[in-house]
């Protein structure tokens, strides 16, 4: 049986997908240090080592990089405020940040990134400043695509999940002031992404349904609603398929609307009504009230 060192296991994965060592470094860690890394004479560290990874299209569960207890903790501590930034809980963000600041002598790009993608979070959240948050979003994605003008797609880049995250962002931040050709243009570049270059995985699981349904509002809002509707059916199927409870019951809803918008009132009436017993059912009481609220107001639609 043959044994696999982690630059073994980066190079042949590499190799077999056609990749360039610029390809996959880009952005990450010099072309140089790639090499040494694939030969087995430089370490790398835990965060470069996750996100050669997701240039690959994979994610890193085969392999650990032995680090200090410091950058133990510190990788720990990232991850927690990526968490708190996806469940959107405000509150911990804030705290999170100031905790990870603490911990960072001499940031790494990586680090840097990712403290900044939570206080682009917070612009939105708690300030409720798109500006801000759109300036800092671009900030960010510069750290490592710095040639992404946020609204034309680099199709031949390479992406790390945190690339695809901050990308979305931007893009819901144009779809917020309206621009959602811009929006659908960027959502469209990683829906197509995603599906050629990244394998089955949880961070698939987790952003590829969101994209998706992000797609399907924004299509419903410049009215290509047999779009929104193929953007929904396919989410759709995707959480069925693998999962996905959180996005599941939202592009169901978005799937009755499209019909609905489109004449098929009770077709779509069928789908609305499904996708408020889910979040019933889910205890997603503030999802309900929205859910009950926009059928009324948009179709006369009483449940």
């Amino acid at each position: 049986m043959a044994v696999y060192v982690v630059g073994d296991f980066l190079r042949e994965t590499r190799l077999r997908k056609g990749y360039t060592q610029e390809e996959v470094s880009y952005g990450i860690c010099t072309t140089a240090s790639l090499s040494r890394i694939e030969n087995g004479a430089q370490k790398p560290g835990r965060l470069i080592l996750e996100k050669l990874f997701e240039r690959l299209g994979t994610e890193n569960n085969l392999f650990n990089s032995f680090v200090s207890r410091e950058d133990m903790e510190l990788y720990s501590a990232i991850q927690e405020l990526i968490r708190n930034v996806t469940d959107e809980e405000i509150d911990k963000i804030e705290s999170q940040i100031a905790t990870v600041e603490k911990m960072i002598n001499n940031a790494s790009s990586l680090e840097r990134q990712c403290l900044l993608f939570a206080k682009s979070k917070l612009a939105v959240q708690k300030e409720e400043n798109n500006k801000k948050a759109m300036e800092i979003l671009m900030e960010v994605i510069h750290i490592t695509l710095p040639d992404f003008d946020g609204k034309t797609p680099l199709r031949s880049n390479l992406l790390t999940f945190d690339e695809i995250t901050i990308i979305n962002s931007i893009a819901v931040r144009h779809a917020s002031n309206k621009e959602y050709f811009k929006a659908i243009q960027l959502g469209m570049w990683l829906k197509e992404y995603m599906e050629d270059k990244i394998v089955d995985g949880k961070m698939k699981t987790a952003k590829y349904p969101m994209i998706l349904y992000n797609l399907s509002n924004w299509f419903g809002n410049e009215k290509y609603h047999k779009e929104a509707l193929s953007m929904a059916d396919e989410g759709i199927k995707f959480s069925v398929k693998y999962g996905n409870l959180a996005a599941f019951p939202i592009l169901v809803f978005n799937k009755g609307a499209a019909l609905a918008e489109m004449g098929y009132i009770n077709e779509g009436k069928k789908y609305l009504r499904q996708s408020i017993t889910i979040f019933e059912a889910m205890e997603k009481d503030e999802r309900i009230q929205v859910a009950i609220d926009w059928c009324k107001t948009h179709y006369g639609i009483e449940f």
